[in-house]
């Protein structure tokens, strides 16, 4: 007949069960912790790629000189209260002083204008602008005045879409995104980067002279009589040009509940009507932003952009991811 365990023998056989318990939980504490980890830090890439995505995919149609960084003082909330501010070219920056410069501001060309659209009559679609200047049909008025035809052009339908995109976001307007001064050119430049003289007075930032930009009144599908906003008999007509439909910026706000920022971009604005993008419209990219940096080089732009997790439960590891995206 078997004997019966002893006292002894019970006690080490809990205490044997209770270690290996232990380790047990541990480890599926472990395995749990390193699946939230890895699922938190998924979902952080995603929302970081989309958002540098976002981002690139509207400086991609920039007016590569009108690029600036603005000075403001992002955690007291200055970059969104603040009136006229101080702004330097983004080929300016520096490691030393890029922390003062938190807004990352541009012209932006009338994309979906270019395209055109479709024309039921002639079955095909019909382009709105070409970007094209007939330099030997080009007449100069005076100052900084100009006649010119753009071949392939058809302003009408640069009017249409451009003027249903205003209405739809409920721009106050007189119904002629010409007249209201929303749709201006821009001239390419010898190196199609925009025509530019300084960045202080080329395009109208923060109420100084917009030497580069013109209105536009079009006399027909295919010639523009253009006057520059502000003259300076200092002007020149390019073979190139930008329909220009405003600025953009993106803009960090400060969070003082999370320590953190939410990742603003502002639009329909129109600098050179004295506008800045504290009067456009505003829309959120992303939230939870700790760092959001750029410089150029090269003519490159490079965006950096870190994001933190909001999740209570992750608050001790403190994961934050960060990705670079270039921009042509």
């Amino acid at each position: 007949m078997r004997k019966s365990f002893t006292l002894m023998e019970l006690i080490i056989v809990i205490v044997i069960l209770g270690i290996l318990g232990t380790i047990s939980i541990e480890i599926l504490q472990n395995t749990f912790q390193s699946y939230i980890k890895t699922k938190e830090l998924n979902k952080l890439a995603l929302k970081t790629d989309m958002t540098l995505n976002i981002i690139a995919s509207k400086l991609e149609n920039r007016i590569k000189n009108s690029v600036i960084a603005v000075e403001c003082n992002a955690t007291t909330n200055q970059c969104i209260t603040n009136g006229n501010k101080n702004f330097i070219a983004i080929s300016s920056l520096t490691p030393a002083n890029s922390y003062k410069y938190p807004v990352i501001e541009w012209l932006y060309t009338s994309l979906y204008s270019k395209r055109g659209m479709w024309n039921p009559a002639k079955k095909y679609v019909q382009p709105g602008w070409s970007g094209f200047v007939d330099l030997k049909d080009t007449k100069t008025g005076n100052g900084d005045e100009y006649n010119i035809t753009t071949p392939d052009s058809n302003f009408t339908v640069v009017q249409q879409i451009d003027q249903a995109w205003i209405n739809d976001w409920g721009v106050p307007n007189s119904g002629n995104v010409f007249n209201d001064r929303f749709d201006v050119l821009v001239f390419s430049g010898s190196d199609g980067r925009g025509d530019f003289d300084d960045i202080n007075n080329s395009y109208g930032y923060y109420g100084h002279s917009a030497t580069r930009v013109f209105d536009i009144n079009a006399t027909s599908d295919t010639k523009l009589a253009l006057r520059a906003i502000t003259e300076s008999n200092s002007t020149t007509v390019y073979e190139g040009y930008y329909i220009v439909r405003g600025a953009m910026a993106i803009v960090p706000v400060y969070n003082a509940a999370t320590h953190d920022y939410n990742l603003t971009l502002r639009f329909n604005y129109f600098p050179w009507n004295s506008e800045m993008y504290m009067d456009g419209n505003s829309t959120l990219l992303a939230t939870h932003v700790t760092q959001f940096k750029f410089k150029e080089e090269g003519g490159v732009l490079r965006l950096y952009l870190c994001i933190t997790s909001p999740s209570a439960k992750l608050t001790d590891y403190n994961l934050t991811l960060c990705k670079e995206k270039v921009v042509f």
